[in-house]
């Protein structure tokens, strides 16, 4: 499997921490006494330098979402030297969409003039983009797709975020809601007769689907249970520490457990961008090497299935990133799920 393409886009408005805390002081002094909202802030700093966060980039009022799927599908054919012609088959894997139905990917097909692609979505929180990456490759390798593009479009801000806080208890499950960062990329794919050398594996805990979700308003209907009574319809809440806590543990625990990954000399590792101390934390406890992390939590924040993708095109462009590096990717997401790949980046 050889990337033709690896391209990314970002909105204009740079946002940052203070940003973020004066919104929320703003929205939430009519339900808390001043001495809570100086409570709130400096909580709020200390979650936000315990994670490492820094800045993220959002929408200007004048920007659509749909722009940057576009653009960065855009940049990633003219990288690849290829029309919109050459795609035989385009994944969207964005947890950013406007319907549930039909699959997103049909927008981004008909917006690139994709005319000789098919498409469907895949869904599976932030790891949709290494989900992606799985099934593209057995695609190739089967010779059912020449040519595939791998697109998201995260940008779920300002839609489900929640700035108005009634206590000080909400920021449990609300905090990790203001480390959101929104990008596109996207990705083409083609065969090589060089071995890639890629080799993933994912695990699943599916009992903890209740730490981290946007939910519908028929929640209930297909829930086996939830963490709080009252949860808003479309506002995105994830229990920061908890989520942390047990994938930091099960990402170590399957690592170590898989002899093909230990006997892989990877130079570079990229991880989901939920937290930078979090990619830290796992690498030193793996003893991967603190020096081949490659980390833009600080620079982006959480850019959702974008973050890996994201790092990778940044790499590409400093020359850390390049044709023959060995990769290893290690990721951590909503569900939940735990996710190692190892390839040789063919370029």
């Amino acid at each position: 499997m050889k990337f033709c393409a690896i391209e990314y886009s970002l909105p204009s408005k740079k946002v940052t921490n203070a940003d973020i805390i004066d919104q929320i002081i703003s929205k939430s002094k009519v339900h808390l006494l001043p001495k809570s909202l100086k409570k709130l802030q400096n909580m709020m700093e200390g979650m936000f330098k315990k994670s490492i966060t820094s800045v993220r980039y959002h929408r200007a009022d004048n920007e659509r979402s749909i722009q940057f799927g576009i653009e960065a599908g855009k940049k990633a054919l003219k990288a690849a030297h290829m029309s919109p012609k050459d795609i035989d088959l385009l994944i969207y894997v964005g947890v950013g969409r406007g319907f549930l139905e039909p699959a997103t990917a049909n927008v981004f097909q008909n917006g690139l003039k994709l005319k000789n692609a098919t498409c469907f979505d895949i869904l599976d929180a932030c790891a949709s983009w290494m989900r992606a990456i799985h099934v593209a490759r057995a695609f190739i390798s089967t010779g059912t797709y020449k040519n595939i593009m791998i697109l998201n479009c995260e940008f779920n801000f300002r839609e489900f975020s929640n700035f108005e806080f009634r206590s000080l208890e909400e920021l449990e499950y609300n905090f990790p809601t203001f480390t959101i960062g929104e990008a596109a990329t996207a990705v083409i794919l083609t065969g090589s007769k060089r071995d890639d050398e890629y080799y993933a594996t994912f695990k699943t805990w599916g009992d903890q689907h209740k730490l981290c979700k946007i939910p519908l308003p028929h929640l209930r209907e297909y829930t086996d249970g939830e963490l709080r009574d009252k949860i808003e319809p479309l506002q995105f809440f994830s229990y920061g520490e908890k989520i942390f806590r047990f994938t930091f543990m099960h990402l170590c625990k399957h690592y170590r457990g898989d002899s093909v990954l230990a006997n892989f000399n990877h130079e570079i590792i990229f991880s989901h961008s939920a937290s930078d101390a979090m990619s830290e934390r796992v690498i030193k406890a793996c003893d991967l090497g603190i020096d081949k992390g490659y980390n833009i939590h600080k620079r982006f924040g959480n850019t959702v299935s974008a973050s890996v993708p994201l790092g990778m095109s940044n790499a590409k462009e400093e020359g850390k990133l390049q044709d023959g590096t060995n990769v290893l990717i290690g990721f951590g997401s909503a569900g939940v799920s735990t996710a190692w790949c190892k390839f040789k980046f063919l370029a």
